[in-house]
């Protein structure tokens, strides 16, 4: 089967991760897989680094000049609505199309869609909130179905393994993980963290994602700084979830971050504010820990009451694995997308 994953996105976003991901199992499963994206963006190196074809969509391609190879099935990820030149030629084709949606859509995106909906063979969801969004938008609900966000387990096992002796270590660690700069998130992580260490100070704070000196500066102010280790971005992110017991996400979008499936398939206990898509993966008490959303309060004495409960602690993390292990993982959902592939062909035909 022939397959083209568009991805009109530079940075490394879950939508890259995701098509890149589910393209390099595809091919090893003897699928000609192509990922067409602009030619300084992650896509390409990603592509670069799997060995899968590449299609540089350059400014021509932008104004709706351009030729594909001949395909099976086109997969879209995202919407810009300044390629609206290019996403209108793509869709004038006769091939069948998929959306793939791994955040909530944006009102340009709905409007998008609704004008192309006859178009459109498939819209895929990461979590029921998305698809409800988009069926509450009268986009026909028979043409949305939830798949669930794809994690490559082989990364991550690694960090589970060494789960038991990570929980017999002392100080705690507790971790956030950002892409994009934003002081206040960081800032009412900080927070947490100064309430925390008033009750037990065995406890270390790391925070990874773009460096900002006004974070380092606020640590040193609130006299907290040598407990607090900031880091940029990593490359080696399944070390530090190795040793981290509690990922905590500080922002309060409904947009799931690859950051949070990594730490589930760690077997890290995530403490996530209670927002639609993030409660759609994380059952409280049970796979993670929901906190009432802005409520520094409600983080702090969830964080105390999991590490006064190492037991606890230690059972919601082994299910946080299991429950990625059988949800996330990208062999198993690419397997899926054949099903779905074979499923379009014989309607189109």
């Amino acid at each position: 089967m022939k397959i083209i994953k568009i991805l009109k996105i530079s940075s490394n976003s879950s939508e890259v991760y995701s098509a890149v991901s589910s393209a390099a199992y595809l091919s090893k499963r003897d699928h000609n897989v192509y990922i067409a994206g602009e030619k300084k963006s992650y896509a390409r190196e990603n592509a670069a680094k799997n060995k899968l074809n590449f299609i540089d969509l350059n400014i021509y391609s932008q104004l709706g000049f351009f030729k594909f190879p001949d395909c099976d099935i086109i997969e879209i990820y995202g919407y810009d609505k300044l390629n609206s030149f290019f996403l209108n030629k793509v869709f004038s084709l006769k091939t069948p199309k998929i959306l793939r949606l791994t955040s909530f859509p944006s009102q340009d995106f709905i409007e998008f869609t609704k004008k192309k909906i006859d178009s459109i063979s498939l819209i895929t969801a990461s979590v029921q909130s998305i698809k409800d969004e988009l069926v509450f938008s009268e986009i026909n609900p028979e043409k949305i179905t939830v798949l669930n966000p794809i994690l490559v387990m082989t990364r991550w096992e690694s960090a589970k393994q060494i789960k038991p002796a990570t929980f017999l270590q002392r100080p705690y660690r507790i971790a956030t993980v950002y892409r994009k700069k934003d002081f206040e998130t960081i800032k009412f992580f900080l927070t947490v963290a100064r309430e925390v260490l008033k009750s037990n100070q065995n406890i270390n704070f790391l925070i990874v994602g773009p460096k900002d000196d006004k974070i380092r500066d606020l640590a040193r102010e609130w006299q907290i700084s040598h407990k607090v280790d900031i880091l940029g971005w990593r490359e080696d992110m399944p070390e530090v979830m190795a040793m981290t017991h509690i990922y905590v996400k500080c922002d309060f979008s409904p947009n799931i971050p690859r950051s949070l499936i990594e730490a589930m398939g760690s077997s890290v206990v995530c403490l996530v504010s209670h927002v639609k898509g993030i409660s759609d993966l994380v059952i409280s008490d049970y796979n993670g820990v929901i906190a009432n959303t802005r409520d520094v309060g409600s983080y702090v004495k969830n964080i105390l009451s999991l590490i006064n409960e190492p037991f606890k602690m230690q059972t919601i993390s082994n299910t946080a694995y299991n429950y990625a292990k059988a949800n996330f993982d990208a062999e198993i959902s690419v397997k899926v997308d054949e099903l779905i592939y074979e499923n379009i062909l014989m309607e189109y035909k």
